[in-house]
């Protein structure tokens, strides 16, 4: 008996554990509820999409107040349709904001404050949010190279691994990088990167951006990451000074071997951070003439939080400079360090000691059985799925993905990403959905996809089989 018309996904049950979910963007702006503001949520998109948001704040307090500024609280390019207005009470104002998404997946979140004539303060403040859906998937796309030695190079080839269905080639350099020569090879469906002879001898973590031919998404990011080694070779890449308590001082030894056996000659060492870092060159013990030892000297903390910067020791005889970066987290005199396992460890035994009776309460209290959401029927004649997810934290949404063939090939047939329906994560949820694309009397494949919060997706159940009345 052929399916028709109906499929029915068995029921999943998705146990994460509480403590494994991601930590979600809040769902509250930092705002003082001076003012209430709307059209902040700009939907689904795509990484470095260009995106525009009409935001309306309406003054909620008894007072008029001139508006002199809106200031995004990151660092990215934003252009701000703004004009500084006296906003008297229950009145609005509008900002017209437009700027591009980077790389980022997933949930997205970008602040804003709102500054009043005469405060050096922000007075209120939003977020605009929104999702951004990859068409290029991230995974893959992040390079640990390790160590490079630029006397030897290499090369490496690395392929994208486009959304089934989609359309997207590489196409050129937008942003290149200084470390790696870089060559667009498989029609477009790779990289390949060769290692630059004259790179900086420094470890390096960059992003290297590349064009496509989709203007859903316009850039691809890759992230390499590693450490060019050239004749001149540091003991330590980061020199690591680890915590230092408010006032203590702290020094370290950066040894530097020339690999090639030549004599070593060390020019200026110039320190670039926000603490003022002191340096000495100083001979290696036992003496060696490849060989020199760079002290660095913290002064006494009084930075709280990361703290560090680079080292960039001239080396004459190459006309090179080699980078080393360092680093230090400063805290309070009496901050209390404590050890996550050891805690982990103390609450196990003391969840131990609950009595049975209690535990046997506490479980029959959590387990009163809640309703899931449900999705009302869509009209139309086409196939009808159906299927239900119980436990759905960290759950954006869901993918559906069609073929004539069960081994496929297989493209997205929902235009956007259905959303998790709006209830208690917990209860989970039934899903229907129907294709009203499907033409009578074709038999199609289907499976579906979880999206999660972070971008990442998973493919939920295997392809199924329905014939289209």
């Amino acid at each position: 008996m052929q399916p028709t018309n109906f499929l029915l996904i068995v029921v999943l049950l998705l146990a994460f554990p509480a403590g494994q979910a991601a930590t979600l963007v809040p769902t509250q702006a930092h705002s003082t509820g001076k003012f209430e503001f709307t059209g902040t949520e700009i939907g689904q998109t795509h990484p470095f999409a260009k995106v525009h948001a009409q935001v309306v704040a309406r003054n909620l307090t008894g007072t008029s107040m001139l508006i002199e500024r809106i200031v995004p609280r990151g660092t990215e390019k934003v252009t701000i349709g703004f004009t500084p207005s006296q906003v008297n009470a229950g009145e609005s104002f509008v900002a017209e904001l437009d700027f591009s998404l980077t790389e980022e997946v997933g949930r997205v979140a970008h602040y804003f404050d709102v500054f009043v004539k005469g405060q050096p303060g922000p007075i209120d403040g939003f977020v605009v949010r929104g999702f951004a859906d990859w068409l290029v998937s991230p995974d893959g796309l992040g390079i640990d190279f390790n160590t490079i030695k630029l006397a030897q190079p290499i090369e490496k080839v690395i392929p994208i691994d486009v959304r089934p269905g989609a359309t997207l080639h590489l196409v050129g350099v937008e942003k290149p990088s200084a470390y790696f020569d870089v060559k667009i090879v498989r029609n477009g469906g790779a990289l390949e990167l060769h290692s630059r002879a004259d790179a900086p001898w420094s470890s390096f973590d960059e992003k290297l951006l590349i064009r496509t031919d989709n203007p859903l998404q316009p850039i691809v990011a890759f992230r390499l990451k590693g450490q060019a080694r050239g004749s001149v070779v540091p003991s330590s890449d980061p020199l690591d000074f680890g915590l230092l308590r408010e006032g203590q001082a702290a020094e370290m030894m950066l040894v530097l071997n020339d690999v090639t056996g030549k004599p070593l000659n060390i020019g200026k060492v110039v320190a670039k951070s926000r603490m003022k870092v002191f340096t000495s060159v100083n001979d290696c013990v036992p003496k060696n003439e490849s060989c020199k030892n760079v002290k660095v000297a913290y002064p006494p903390m009084n930075l709280l939080g990361t703290t560090g910067g680079t080292l960039e020791i001239e080396l004459p005889s190459y006309k090179q400079n080699l980078v080393v970066r360092f680093g230090a987290i400063g805290i309070g005199k009496n901050t209390q360090i404590r050890s996550l396992e050891e805690d982990f460890k103390a609450a196990q035994e003391e969840s131990k000691s609950i009595s049975s009776v209690l535990q046997s309460s506490v479980t029959k209290t959590t387990e009163k059985a809640k309703a899931p959401a449900t999705m009302s029927t869509p009209d139309g004649t086409g196939p009808l799925l159906k299927w239900q997810v119980t436990n759905e934290y960290d759950i954006y949404g869901y993918e559906i993905y069609r073929s004539v063939a069960e081994t496929g090939p297989y493209s997205r047939v929902n235009d956007k990403i259905l959303e998790r329906l709006d209830g208690d994560p917990e209860a989970g949820s039934i899903y229907q959905w129907r294709d009203s694309s499907a033409e009578s009397g074709n038999t199609y494949w289907y499976y579906i996809n979880i999206v999660y919060n972070k971008g990442r997706k998973q493919q939920f159940t295997s392809p199924q089989k329905i014939v289209a009345k």
